[in-house]
């Protein structure tokens, strides 16, 4: 493919880190630019913005990852003391190179009425803001989780653009950040029509092919050899070669140009519009006729094939169908990434499902050259379009002049000249988790990476997960603990300081449909099925020594006004706790979890699982669940006349909210709104 075929500006910009000493933003170009910025300070005066410029500097630094492809991370530090607080700023950004120049206007992303227009209202810029640190109005987040192309159901991502549009001049209403919590893209569940256009537009982005077979020469074997590059041809390489275990793995992502030419579908209209020019995007009649498919009864008899085929239109079709308004959202989702400071945590499928999920897993990829090595080309994505934005310092010294060292040779196509040191690096790199620069400070926990294996958990679970080495892990680690408080300390926290947490997966889960997991598990154990992975068996509930090192840190750090915000679950909730620990500690939550944004997982189900809930949430009405963790870190439900005075570790009162009319659960897409103070906490679901 011809690359001047890509327009310059591939996606953004993205507003990142965001404090009163400095501000970043994100852009992903398809030449090398040097590039400059401008911010304003926005009055109105009556009906009319009056915009003066902030004298400041800008600091680009560069990444080139393909010869299409380069992403920027632009700092702007004002000349004299701070930016403003509690005022808007507006931003531009110039670009510039041998051959051209222009800045967003030139791009038409500041026109009025244009579908590429990223400003709102009457605005000549995007904007942001700063809250003031000591302000009395109420922390407004944005925050959701489990958002992919083919999910079912209308992307709320996109609703929420509207709501920064009908507040963006409302500073006491309009939201300060947005978190993601994981599960940005689907690295291990591409559908079907995607999966072409992101492979041959991944191929053009980096201009030079990864050398696979220098990493695990079995995928010279076939059927691999040929399979790799049709839809639907990877799950058994997935299974086979590196070790796996999607149940979705089709289409898994394997190159670092096809994760990245995911992000930029995920969250820009550019490669849209660029594979209907260039045809990627085909029929399934056009995709069968032209041998796109790998069939796997290709031998078989007439019926067999016929009956595939059936199959695979029918999967190919409805994907189709839930994808139709993809394009059109990912308009509104780049104008709101222009608008608002956004933090990014992973979970699993921003890499792929099961990541880490038990130490057999993990020792299994590691041991997978092909399995390791796409790991690293993922953990690469994830830093390039997400991790980079976060945090910015944690990666200046070591972690970037490495990872450039390794792109400008696989460019050049000598891919294995530094391979080991690039795998090395992003398996072991720490730390992911971050300290946001919220009005109350937001701790996001990575709960991927430092995860502890080696203590087994005596749990009635144990005995059902009987594979060795298979149980659930503690989800953070005693080091990652000490580096998190470490890095709120540096932050300008103090113990005691209230704490917004963000934990991928909820840390008190939803009591009924996790204590149905644990009902299951011996049937599917028994039946030989891999439970865990089948019912992704590793919530902070499943060991009882993780959650309860996890509920002392909280204590430690701060025993009242602590908030959780959560995803991953598909279904959202909110829920009040209160913990007392053996040694008199009390540790009061208010967990709330928002999931998904785009991917409905109950739509036959919804119905079903809320009649039980609302028989649930009609007992609670009067008495609250109470559980406790034995000394041995057993959790047990109780009820408050059986809850121990002694041989515990903590004991626990909960009770979930309503939150959509009569229930306490909502299945539908939503992203979370919090709205926080130190004396009041309020949220709302977007739908």
């Amino acid at each position: 493919m011809n690359s001047d075929l890509f327009p310059a500006l591939l996606a953004g910009p993205m507003i990142r880190r965001v404090e009163t000493s400095q501000a970043y933003v994100w852009v992903a170009t398809s030449k090398e630019f040097s590039i400059n910025a401008e911010v304003f300070n926005i009055d109105t005066v009556g009906e009319t913005d009056q915009y003066s410029k902030i004298n400041s500097q800008t600091t680009t630094e560069t990444i080139q990852f393909g010869d299409n492809l380069f992403i920027h991370l632009i700092q702007i530090t004002p000349s004299k003391n701070s930016f403003p607080t509690n005022q808007l700023i507006g931003y531009n950004l110039h670009f510039k190179n041998h051959q051209e120049a222009f800045d967003l206007g030139k791009l038409g992303l500041l026109t009025p009425n244009n579908p590429d227009n990223i400003v709102y209202d009457s605005f000549k810029y995007p904007t942001f803001f700063i809250p003031e640190k000591h302000s009395k109005i109420p922390t407004a987040l944005l925050f959701g989780s489990c958002r992919k192309p083919h999910g079912e159901g209308e992307d709320a991502l996109a609703k929420s653009d509207l709501l920064l549009e009908a507040q963006c001049r409302d500073l006491n209403s309009r939201p300060e950040m947005l978190f993601l919590m994981g599960d940005q893209i689907y690295a291990d569940d591409v559908a079907d029509p995607l999966f072409r256009p992101i492979h041959q537009l991944g191929k053009a982005l980096m201009g030079a092919a990864e050398d696979l077979a220098s990493v695990d020469q079995r995928i010279m074997a076939k059927p691999y050899k040929t399979s790799l590059s049709g839809i639907n041809g990877r799950k058994e390489c997935m299974k086979e070669i590196a070790g796996f275990s999607s149940r979705k793995s089709a289409n898994h992502l394997i190159e670092f140009g096809e994760y990245a030419a995911m992000y930029l579908f995920s969250w820009s209209p550019v490669l849209w519009e660029l594979g209907q020019k260039g045809h990627f995007f085909e029929t399934f009649d056009e995709a069968f006729d032209n041998e796109h498919f790998h069939l796997k009864l290709s031998k078989g008899t007439d019926a067999l094939k016929k009956l595939e085929k059936s199959q695979l239109q029918k999967r190919y079709t409805e994907q189709e169908a839930l994808m139709a308004n993809c394009q059109m959202a990912t308009y509104k989702i780049r104008r709101l990434f222009a608008n608002i400071p956004t933090y990014m945590i992973f979970d699993d499928h921003d890499i792929t499902d099961d990541w880490n999920i038990n130490a057999d897993w993990k020792e299994n990829v590691r041991s997978s050259p092909l399995g390791k090595h796409i790991i690293a080309n993922g953990l690469s994505a994830y830093f390039a379009f997400q991790g980079w934005g976060n945090e910015p310092e944690v990666f200046r010294e070591v972690f970037i002049p490495k990872l450039k060292q390794y792109f400008q040779h696989l460019r050049n196509g000598q891919m294995m000249a530094h391979h080991e040191e690039w795998m090395k690096l992003l398996w072991e790199h720490q730390p992911w988790h971050f300290v946001a620069p919220t009005t109350t400070k937001a701790v996001f926990l990575d709960t991927r990476t430092l995860r502890e294996y080696e203590d087994k958990p005596n749990t009635n679970l144990l005995e059902q997960l009987v594979e060795e080495r298979a149980y659930p892990p503690q989800l953070v680690n005693e080091q990652g603990y000490l580096e998190i408080t470490g890095q709120l300390q540096r932050s300008g926290w103090e113990k005691g300081d209230p704490l917004i947490i963000v934990s991928p997966t909820p840390v008190i889960g939803f009591d009924l449909i996790e204590n149905a997991v644990l009902y299951i598990l011996p049937t599917l154990q028994k039946l030989g099925a891999h439970a865990q992975t089948i019912l992704d068996v590793e919530a902070w509930r499943y060991n009882g020594k993780g959650l309860t090192n996890l509920l002392n840190q909280l204590a430690e750090w701060c025993s009242s006004n602590v908030v959780i915000l959560s995803g991953d679950v598909h279904y959202s909730f909110s829920v009040v706790s209160s913990f007392k620990f053996s040694d008199a500690k009390e540790l009061h939550v208010k967990q709330i979890t928002s999931s998904p944004i785009k991917n409905i997982s109950f739509k036959n189900l919804g119905m079903l699982m809320k009649v039980p809930v609302l028989l649930n949430q009609m007992l609670q009405q009067s008495e609250p669940i109470y559980r406790y963790c034995d000394t041995s870190y057993q959790i047990h439900d109780s009820d408050t006349n059986a809850l121990p005075d002694e041989e515990f570790l903590w004991k626990e009162q909960l009770i979930y909210d309503l939150i959509a009319g009569s229930t306490i659960i909502e299945t539908e897409n939503t992203l979370g709104l919090l709205l926080y103070s130190t004396d009041h906490v309020e949220r709302k679901f977007i739908r």
